[in-house]
């Protein structure tokens, strides 16, 4: 169970480093290339957003699972 537990930690963890290094190559990448984005109707950040959004529900999915472990941890 604590082999779990550290699992799910570290994998609450890679999500947040890969939302802040996803958003930052976009970021980089309009910066560099503004012209490519000129002709989308949406803006440059829409991508980002939708990235974050999905990897925020798996984040939340983990730490509901961590909590679940950490009870059965205390319990038994």
């Amino acid at each position: 169970m604590n082999k779990l537990y550290d699992f799910l930690k570290c994998m609450i963890y890679a999500s947040f480093y890969v939302i802040v290094l996803k958003t930052s190559m976009d970021f980089y990448e309009y910066k560099r290339f503004p012209k490519l984005y000129e002709q989308n109707s949406a803006p440059w950040y829409t991508e980002a957003l939708l990235y974050s959004a999905a990897s925020l529900f798996v984040i939340v999915v983990y730490a509901v699972l961590r909590g679940i472990v950490r009870r059965k941890i205390k319990k038994g």
